[in-house]
């Protein structure tokens, strides 16, 4: 009997922990076929690029870590902070999506290898911390952000709250 009654207790915590990664999204269920072309040079062609440009470029030519054909690339700006940008590798196009002029990310620890999280073949990216977007609002949420990549920005799909203590 205590065997059966442990039995069943392990299925519902399985079951629980299951239907909890459920709710999140999967990179593989936004599935991306990775192009195995030449890289395009990246094709500079505003300010903001312009203020980039040696790292954007830079960046470029490690091919192809997001969403089938683009490359996301990434660098510091200031403590706790990541900035990033998304390349064409077919069109040489660049994207700084988000509901600001770039896609900063305030991140929690000393590292911000963790901050941005994809691959190269799934059109899903995952942010932990929190988008310059929420650090204007009077309570900016902290925890997971997961958005879709459209092809030309991000969509908002799902946000994980965490307080900011937690992460740490």
């Amino acid at each position: 009997m205590k065997l059966l009654l442990a039995t069943l207790g392990l299925c519902l915590v399985a079951s629980t922990a299951f239907a909890q990664t459920d709710n999140v999204p999967r990179f593989e269920s936004y599935p991306a076929q990775v192009y195995k072309g030449r890289v395009a040079p990246v094709r500079i062609n505003n300010p903001r690029s312009r203020t980039f440009k040696t790292r954007l470029r830079e960046g470029a030519k490690d091919g192809v870590n997001f969403a089938g054909h683009y490359t996301v690339v990434q660098w510091g700006c200031g403590a706790g902070c990541l900035d990033a940008a998304i390349v064409d590798a077919k069109t040489g196009g660049v994207y700084f999506p988000g509901e600001t002029s770039d896609f900063s990310v305030w991140f929690w620890g000393d590292k911000d290898y963790d901050a941005l999280q994809f691959k190269p073949n799934s059109r899903l990216i995952v942010l932990s911390g929190s988008p310059a977007s929420e650090l204007n609002r009077a309570e900016p949420k902290y925890g997971l952000f997961y958005y879709e990549w459209t092809g030309n920005g991000l969509k908002l799909i799902k946000v994980v709250e965490k307080k900011r203590d937690e992460a740490h």
